[in-house]
């Protein structure tokens, strides 16, 4: 879409316009962005290295509302996996975690690791049973979160780092996190507005303002992740998908915030 409402301002911006601020206004801003019609979080790209214009988008729009036409051309690009159908209420799902690099656990100390357990292959066939066992990565299971509220409502039982949950109580969107979500393991999952990083240097991928989770990924993890995704600039961030499996925290600021300890826990899929 070409125009978004800022609400700290109340003032709505072309693109354009919003293109021209200040460095330091447009990072605080575009954390505070919805639809001028049906008030749906919305987001901002600048203009990439690529060519690709600066634009607003929702994440996502209301039902009917006339803006949501300008987004639909919006490709989400997929990671090259086997197009799979995996809603079958009568089969669990194993998550499974193996990107195809060994993995490694980088533990926050104020935080404490994320419980481990053992790495399954992949499994698909074409006649499993009502009680198979599905071996499922992190960019199908984000796929069918994007597509199929049936999936996010889903009574399926996950299998996930030793614990076993259903999808609907493990699955949380970025913008519905209530305090009950915080200190278990969790799949956090949405859309992100931008990436950035403080003064001590601690890259930060934000999902909103401050009311929002943002995440914090190490400077290495941050390069592993952007050569698996051929990252070229952190522009590419905004407005895209992220699927996170880790713990919430509630900071002494009250920002809501979770580290990705681990590149295999995240997941992007890019607009």
């Amino acid at each position: 879409m070409d125009v978004a409402l800022c609400t700290l301002d109340n003032y709505t911006y072309t693109s354009a316009q919003f293109a021209q601020l200040p460095f330091a206004d447009m990072s605080e801003k575009r954390r505070s962005l919805v639809c001028p019609e049906c008030s749906g979080p919305a987001f901002f790209r600048r203009q990439t290295r690529n060519g690709r214009a600066a634009c607003f988008g929702a994440r996502p729009h209301q039902p009917n509302c006339s803006l949501s036409v300008l987004d639909e051309t919006r490709v989400i690009h997929g990671q090259g996996e086997i197009a799979e159908v995996i809603y079958n209420p009568g089969e669990r799902i194993v998550v499974d975690l193996n990107f195809g690099a060994q993995q490694h656990i980088h533990a926050e100390p104020h935080l404490g690791p994320v419980r481990g357990g053992g790495r399954a292959g992949i499994h698909i066939g074409d006649n499993a049973a009502n009680n198979a066992r599905m071996h499922r990565r992190l960019s199908t299971l984000l796929r069918k979160l994007i597509e199929s509220p049936d999936f996010r409502a889903s009574q399926q039982i996950l299998e996930v780092l030793g614990n076993e949950i259903q999808v609907r109580d493990f699955f949380v969107p970025l913008l519905e996190i209530q305090p009950h979500h915080l200190n278990s393991l969790k799949g956090f999952w949405g859309m992100l507005s931008d990436v950035g990083a403080d003064q001590n240097g601690t890259i930060w991928l934000n999902s909103g303002g401050r009311r929002n989770i943002s995440f914090f990924i190490d400077d290495d993890s941050f390069t592993q992740v952007c050569a698996r995704y051929n990252i070229n600039e952190e522009e590419d961030f905004a407005g895209a998908y992220i699927l996170v499996i880790g713990e919430a925290k509630l900071a002494q600021s009250g920002k809501v915030y979770c580290a990705i300890q681990d590149p295999n826990m995240v997941c992007l899929r890019l607009a």
